[in-house]
């Protein structure tokens, strides 16, 4: 009997540890991804120096923790009993709020003034958009800025009184949206405006596990920018309504993507979220603007679903401006890898969104940079710009002009779009010099 305890002991080992080895090479039963920022080690390469320097030993066992069987619901069970027994939560810069209202740490601080820039940061920022915004205005085009609102300005009640600092400063917010104000800028204020309707708004603003705006106080904000749009360019180009609003449990992303975030067992208390359908009417295909947006995730809803492209002619999204998304699906690129004065010279309007919590690097340094390209160039090199512009969708049609601009970029080990752009400006420059 005792030997064959043993041998029933011995297998249920043998069995545990050979489940998860299973689960993972045949990813059976399948287990449901983690939800956030979660990174996935590479097998490292072997080396002699590696194994030396103990990298590879290192490397390896990362990779192997990263990828053992039953791992996504074996960091499910830790942070839930972190969480349940400890009130702990394992995800980066998540609070949880009284009464489980979830926030990030940089919405409280903004919300509180902690990460105020100054007034003489502020200032300097304004007076470079005043620049940019009359140089836009007297070449037919645009700016227009939206400070988004954010989660702990709308919801203060909830933030715990711990988060509260001794001294309050004043909000970038707030400084920013009085003295754009003042000085003639497009700014759309968004703390003020999801305030104020807090109690009256029919829908809710914003939801009760996620970070980012509801769909429906994304309409509201929308209908605002494009009626904005048409004021400073003088035409009308198309309707936006808000229709068939479905009120569901069954939340979409991002509606709960802090807590999603979390990687928890439990299901989550929250409210009902609105899903407003977008209808566009009375479109104006000739009046449609070019948009450039340079924004943080607030802009991914509107950009995701596909609505600049009922909107507007065209839009490109600057992540940050750091990536550039494009609206027609095509790759990705490096914004650094594009010609700013290009971009000017082809866009009706620059559009910028930041959430409170990224006032303290306003424009994520777009308007600094319109500043200095724009300070060095006048009507005469937008008007060159323009025509070089001409001359490079001119050369994208014809099929053996693309076939020598690969050919020269890949010899040079250059940007396929900076060599066209370098062929076409001699193209212009001859042609001035024939005439």
């Amino acid at each position: 009997m005792q030997h064959r305890v043993k041998q029933l002991l011995f297998i249920l080992l043998m069995l545990m540890l050979l489940i998860p080895n299973v689960q993972q090479h045949l990813n059976w039963p399948k287990m449901k991804s983690l939800k956030g920022a979660i990174s996935t080690p590479k097998l490292p390469q072997w080396s002699w120096k590696n194994l030396y320097e103990a990298s590879f030993q290192d490397s390896l066992n990362t990779y192997v923790e990263n990828n053992i069987g039953f791992r996504p619901d074996l960091v499910r069970l830790h942070n839930q009993l972190q969480f349940t027994l400890f009130d702990t939560v394992n995800a980066q810069a998540v609070i949880i709020g009284n009464e489980g209202y979830l926030y990030e740490i940089n919405y409280i601080k903004a919300m509180y003034g902690v990460d105020y820039v100054g007034d003489e940061k502020i200032m300097a920022d304004v007076e470079k958009a005043v620049v940019v915004d009359q140089w836009f205005r007297s070449n037919g085009k645009a700016l227009v800025v939206v400070l988004a609102p954010g989660k702990a300005s709308y919801f203060p009640e909830y933030v715990p009184e711990k988060y509260r600092p001794d001294t309050i400063h004043p909000t970038n917010h707030d400084r920013y949206y009085e003295l754009l104000s003042s000085k003639g800028i497009a700014v759309i204020g968004g703390n003020k405006w999801f305030s104020a309707m807090k109690d009256t708004s029919r829908y809710a603003l914003f939801p009760k596990c996620g970070i980012h705006w509801s769909y429906y106080g994304l309409g509201l904000v929308f209908d605002s920018v494009i009626n904005t749009m048409e004021h400073l360019l003088g035409r009308e180009f198309v309707d936006i309504d808000m229709k068939d609003i479905l009120v569901t449990g069954k939340l979409r992303s991002p509606d709960r993507d802090l807590w999603d975030g979390m990687n928890l067992m439990q299901k989550p208390d929250d409210f009902a979220m609105p899903y407003p359908t977008f209808v566009f009417t009375n479109p104006v295909k000739e009046n449609m603007p070019s948009v450039v947006t340079v924004a943080d995730s607030y802009y991914w809803q509107w950009f995701g679903s596909g609505n600049p492209l009922r909107a507007f002619r065209s839009n490109q999204f600057w992540y940050y401006n750091s990536q550039i998304f494009f609206s027609d699906g095509s790759k990705p690129r490096d914004r650094k890898h594009i010609d700013l004065f290009e971009e000017v010279a082809r866009t009706d309007v620059f559009l910028i969104i930041q959430t409170d919590a990224n006032m303290n690097r306003f424009g994520f340094g777009i308007i600094d940079e319109l500043f200095e390209v724009l300070s060095d160039n006048g009507e005469q090199a937008l008007q060159r710009m323009e025509e070089i512009i001409v001359i490079m969708d001119g050369m994208r049609k014809s099929e053996n002009s693309m076939k020598m601009i690969r050919e020269k970029a890949a010899k040079r080990g250059i940007d396929e779009e900076l060599m066209l752009r370098l062929d076409a400006g001699w193209v212009w420059d001859y042609k001035q010099k024939q005439k």
